[in-house]
């Protein structure tokens, strides 16, 4: 009798209006991304409180954007699809984006050493913590293969200890670095192995900020024409003028709601951008469609695939993901794919074969379901089409 239920509890499951088809028409295509979203907060079981979603897919004939559910876990305020939210580490590949602006425009080279931009200050952090600035280079600030510690995630929880249990600290990116030094020991060698981690992001936006001679902000801003691809909600919290009269969406790690932290537990290259997701995925469309970098090989530079050491195996680390310089690159239904995901539930893809971008924003509880579905949504609009 217990399997006979359980096999009814199975077919009720796969035949529930929550089962959507993505097998449709064109005319049909919008109400489905409504009904994803649906799906996607009936099968968290209640972990998913609200998901705003943009997709950007110009050979299907869609340009969307929708929002269902609350933006916090208190279901007090239904969420809006033009509510800002913090992005976290998404900034990353805003931040890459930028540092190969700067290359490209002959401001740096990202095989130069960081010893040759970054203040003698931090210069002098690195060297007391046993690394070499002279060594690491910005390209491997940027793929993850520099060997610092992580002073956001690494070796304990010491940093999320003191932002859970003093939330309106200001931070500076100083003592970020410091605390990196402190934490563990070096991933490495620089060049050795993949090892993801916010203090070489951070050094990325020391870098920006120093070229550019403002803040990382406007460098953003200004290096990866905002204004003109119309991103005129993303902006660097407390750092800039907030680009939005609208309430955050809340932040969680694990049950505590995170938008009660200062930014600056995560502000200064590793993340910090406030975004939505209509202008996260106006953005990374761009960059894949020439709107951002001047030469189109730079894009074929950011898509790298990073070196390592003949000792380094990525199958028997399972923290690796091939990373590039700013994204990491996926399979999904047989396509390459390039995305990057953030620790409040942000999530940014493309895949080229499609020309299609995705950004998700999860109130809580990110699943990698929708965004699968949506892709194969898209794949089968464009193959009716053929």
């Amino acid at each position: 009798m217990r399997y006979f239920q359980l096999f009814c509890f199975l077919i009720c499951l796969c035949s529930c209006k929550h089962n959507v088809n993505t097998f449709v028409s064109e005319e049909e295509a919008e109400a489905t991304l409504e009904k994803l979203l649906e799906e996607a907060i009936y099968d968290s079981f209640d972990q998913v409180p609200g998901i705003s979603m943009t997709v950007i897919a110009p050979t299907a004939n869609i340009n969307w954007t929708g929002a269902k559910g609350f933006d916090s876990v208190k279901k007090e305020h239904e969420l809006s699809a033009d509510q800002p939210f913090r992005i976290a580490s998404v900034t990353k590949s805003f931040v890459a984006t930028a540092i190969l602006r700067l290359h490209e425009m002959g401001q740096l080279n990202i095989d130069d050493p960081l010893e040759q931009y970054i203040s003698a200050q931090h210069l002098q952090i690195l060297s007391d913590g046993g690394y070499a600035p002279d060594s690491i280079t910005i390209r491997q600030c940027l793929n993850h293969t520099n060997g610092l510690m992580d002073y956001a995630m690494g070796g304990s929880r010491a940093y999320i200890d003191m932002a859970k249990n003093d939330p309106k600290k200001r931070w500076t990116r100083t003592e970020q670095l410091q605390l990196a030094m402190q934490i563990g020991p070096r991933n490495g060698n620089p060049g050795e192995r993949y090892a993801y981690n916010d203090t070489g992001y951070i050094l990325l936006g020391e870098i920006i900020e120093s070229k550019m001679d403002s803040t990382l902000g406007y460098g953003l801003r200004q290096l990866l024409n905002f204004d003109q691809l119309g991103m005129q909600s993303t902006w660097l919290e407390s750092i800039d003028s907030a680009r939005s009269d609208l309430p955050f969406v809340h932040s969680y790690f694990s049950n505590l709601d995170a938008l009660q932290w200062d930014p600056s537990v995560d502000l200064y290259g590793g993340g910090g951008l406030a975004s939505t997701t209509q202008n996260l995925a106006t953005f990374i469309h761009g960059l894949f469609n020439g709107k951002v970098y001047n030469q189109s090989n730079t894009l074929n530079l950011m898509l790298e695939a990073p070196s390592y050491y003949p000792s380094y195996d990525i199958e028997e680390d399972r923290r690796y993901k091939d990373y590039r310089q700013g994204l990491w690159e996926i399979e999904i239904y047989g396509m390459k794919a390039y995305q990057h995901n953030g620790l409040w539930g942000s999530q940014l893809i493309h895949v080229p074969d499609l020309n299609c971008s995705i950004a998700i924003h999860y109130t809580k509880a990110q699943r990698e379901r929708l965004a699968k579905k949506t892709i194969l949504l898209i794949k089968n609009l464009i193959d009716q089409k053929k």
